[in-house]
């Protein structure tokens, strides 16, 4: 008798944490699955300093940063050696938050993907992801608060 009271209790244990990992799996589509930091933003733009995020050190790396004073949150992505782009993580096709891939980002509510530049590779959207101005110079990365027309 006992063994049977203790396989049900298991059982709900169990069938507790499976409902916990569907509940944690739904809320995930909330995130970039990046590490997230958050900036300051000063004069309509922002400074990062290369070596202070070792995620941007490889071609195809991306960090996510939310900054202080302003809404939403970007992406960055290392996409040469020279070069990187900061992209709205949010998909324009019905505002969900798009995930990083290793090659492309995806929207985990309809399926968009985008390539790392931000670009519509496969709907339903139609839009490329919002784009901001980015540079980097020496080891700094300089990002403008001013989001370019595509």
């Amino acid at each position: 008798m006992q063994t049977n009271n203790q396989r049900r209790q298991f059982l709900k244990q169990i069938s507790s944490l499976a409902m916990g990992g569907v509940v944690l799996n739904a809320l995930s589509g909330c995130s970039t699955g990046l590490h997230s930091y958050l900036v300051a933003s000063s004069g309509g733009a922002i400074s990062l300093n290369l070596n202070e995020y070792p995620e941007l050190g490889q071609i195809g790396g991306a960090i996510e940063i939310e900054f202080n004073g302003e809404p939403g949150e970007l992406v960055i992505v290392r996409i040469s050696e020279s070069s990187v782009v900061a992209l709205s993580s949010t998909c324009t096709h019905l505002g969900c938050t798009v995930r990083k891939e290793p090659s492309f980002f995806r929207c985990p509510c309809h399926g968009s993907t985008y390539d790392l530049e931000g670009n519509v590779v496969r709907g339903p959207a139609e839009q490329s992801l919002e784009r901001y101005p980015a540079r980097m110079s020496n080891e700094q990365i300089i990002i403008s608060l001013r989001n370019e027309q595509r």
